[in-house]
């Protein structure tokens, strides 16, 4: 592979910053970029010990797991996992290997509230997940419109049922939730460095003045994180670029103007320390990481952890519970009938307790149950408030996509089991009607025992549930 052409002024810097490494930093562009994928322990039935079975399944054989993250595994580019319908059914999210450290430095634990705020497209956010286990809050946010639909996406597509997207801005999420959250997330908007060799397309957007704009940017993101944190809490920052003036720069000036926060040394044997004399020369900003194409497999990327001094209340603020008129309106008695009919001819008792044990809300037409530590989001832009169970048609109850890739096949009371060689798999992605026993109403429908999707049973036939927008072509699964 020849060696990028990097921007001028870009590699004078870099030339000047890393001296002797310039050499093995520029050579480290003429490799491919890392392929990565986290696989879902969200998903129902896809336990570590299929792991294996799966990833021979995408073509990968003798996979490597990347070191710094749970789940995680490289792979050549050879294999093509984003074509194939298990990542359709939210098995695995492909993601850039080094993207993957931030969210495994924060270390968030089930029943936290953690906050990442700048989350789309949603690998870190869905990573979050992950670790929260389904219990806790996740409030994933992205300011721009349609970058957030796409997180939202994302996070259905995992089967993610604690998670609250919003589209704000980040002065507005800090006026609702002071001192809020447990673990922040900042993954901030940036100049893209690090992703030269991988998007050579960021460099025609790079420059010097675009370097100055986003560290004064990240300041202003991070002073509204700051105060978002409850005492005790960790925040990490992260940028996928080298310039100073983004990383141990934005984080000097960080802890000057709070005094609250304080740089923590976590381990993280695989990174790079931070460079102190690439910025001020603060002695503790060596306990940045920096994480350099030269010396991991993975792309560039800068991150940092940070403790607020105190301690976590033991009670949690009086203003995030509210009643649920009061998020958003409730399903009224002649829905509720509806939709426990559905519950009791669809669902196993389990997951109809679960369903009926939460709060559920409507927007419009739509029921949600929010999670179980929702706060208020009355006057908020929320794109998805918790699990999207369905919608409310005239005398009926229809199941969401959502609710299909949250279940397994244990939790329902019929299950139509497709599997990945047959013809009747590629037909049902497809949207195509097939065969099936004489039963009635709707049914999971199973691929190689991971759900896929909604179908609805009548005289021996699946009329076919799945999105119509999802729909496509994969030949021979």
């Amino acid at each position: 592979m020849e060696r990028v052409s990097l921007p001028s002024d870009f590699e004078q810097k870099m030339q000047s910053m890393l001296k002797d490494e310039w050499e093995d930093f520029a050579r480290s562009y003429e490799n491919g970029s890392c392929q990565g994928l986290r696989l879902n322990p969200l998903k129902k039935g896809l336990d570590r010990p299929k792991y294996g079975r799966v990833l021979e399944r995408l073509g990968i054989k003798n996979p490597t797991p990347v070191p710094w993250a749970e789940d995680a595994f490289y792979y050549e580019e050879t294999a093509r996992p984003g074509r194939h319908p298990y990542h359709e059914m939210g098995l695995y999210y492909i993601q850039e290997p080094s993207a993957m450290s931030a969210a495994a430095l924060l270390k968030p634990a089930p029943g936290e509230r953690v906050l990442d705020l700048c989350a789309a497209p949603g690998g870190k956010s869905t990573q979050l997940a992950a670790a929260l286990s389904g219990k806790g809050l996740l409030v994933a946010n992205e300011i721009h419109a349609g970058r957030c639909r796409i997180l939202a996406q994302n996070i259905e597509r995992m089967g993610i049922s604690n998670a609250v997207v919003t589209n704000e801005d980040c002065e507005k999420l800090a006026l609702r939730f002071p001192a809020y959250f447990h673990k922040i997330l900042v993954d901030a908007p940036c100049s893209g460095e690090g992703m030269f060799r991988k998007n050579p397309d960021a460099m025609q957007q790079w420059s010097l003045e675009q370097v100055k704009v986003c560290a004064d940017r990240q300041r202003d993101i991070l002073h509204q994180a700051a105060g978002m944190l409850m005492p005790g809490g960790t925040l990490v920052y992260s940028t996928c670029t080298f310039s100073p003036e983004e990383n141990e720069g934005v984080i000097s000036r960080l802890i000057n103007e709070h005094e609250e926060l304080e740089l923590v040394k976590a381990a993280a044997p695989w990174f790079d320390p931070g460079r102190p004399a690439w910025a001020d020369g603060r002695e503790e900003l060596n306990r940045c990481f920096r994480l350099f194409p030269h010396h991991l497999r993975g792309e560039g990327h800068f991150a940092a952890v940070l403790h607020k001094k105190g301690e976590i209340p033991k009670a949690a603020p009086i203003k995030e519970r509210r009643s649920a008129k009061a998020l958003k309106g409730v399903p009224d008695q002649a829905m509720m009938q509806v939709f426990r009919e559905f519950c009791a001819g669809t669902l196993s008792e389990e997951t109809e307790r679960f369903l009926l044990s939460g709060r559920l809300v409507l927007f419009g037409d739509q029921l949600y149950r929010l999670p179980d530590d929702a706060p208020s989001l009355d006057g908020l832009r929320v794109l998805r408030a918790g699990l999207h169970i369905g919608t409310f048609q005239k005398k009926r109850f229809e199941p969401s996509h959502a609710l299909a890739l949250f279940l397994g096949r244990r939790d329902v009371k019929n299950c139509v089991q497709l599997f990945g060689e047959s013809g009747d798999t590629a037909a049902y992605f497809r949207g195509e009607t097939l065969q099936a026993q004489d039963d009635q109403g709707f049914c999971l429908v199973c691929v190689d025992g991971f759900s896929a999707g909604w179908g609805k049973l009548a005289g021996g036939r699946l009329k076919n549930h799945y999105p119509k927008g999802l729909r496509k072509d994969f030949g021979d699964c």
